[in-house]
């Protein structure tokens, strides 16, 4: 069975996931460049900027949560869609301890993630006081 199952391409600025929407795609980078972004109070907060090779969508495939950040690209991308169904079958075959291992460590990037949201958001709403002052 093959991993990747569709590709889909992208241009620049195009939202490829929405924070909060709802989806089990798992993508791998193919090409291109992404950046993972949320916003708070109106304001775009940049998580992260993916390359060619990195997965994304991963956390919404293993907790089943809505999606927790906006992934953008960043000129031409092209991504993968992994196969729902093999990944799917991964995940049976491990046992039932290794899977809430990983939940646990989902859990635990979705809280790490709002942390360094919450902090991104606290120096930029500083600098933009000390810039007014």
């Amino acid at each position: 069975m093959r991993m990747i199952v569709a590709t889909e391409t992208y241009q620049d600025g195009a939202v490829i996931i929405r924070e909060g929407s709802f989806g089990e795609g798992t993508y791998v980078l193919l090409d291109g460049k992404v950046e993972i972004s949320r916003t708070i109070d109106g304001r775009k907060v940049v998580i992260a900027t993916l390359e060619k090779g990195d997965v994304f969508g991963e956390i919404s495939y293993i907790d089943r949560q809505p999606r927790s950040a906006s992934v953008i690209a960043l000129g031409a991308v092209t991504v993968g869609l992994l196969n729902k169904d093999c990944l799917e079958a991964e995940m049976n075959k491990t046992s039932e301890e290794f899977r809430m291992i990983m939940k646990a460590i989902t859990n635990r990037l979705r809280k790490t993630t709002g942390e360094l949201v919450s902090l991104k958001t606290g120096y930029y709403s500083g600098q933009a006081d000390q810039q007014k002052g």
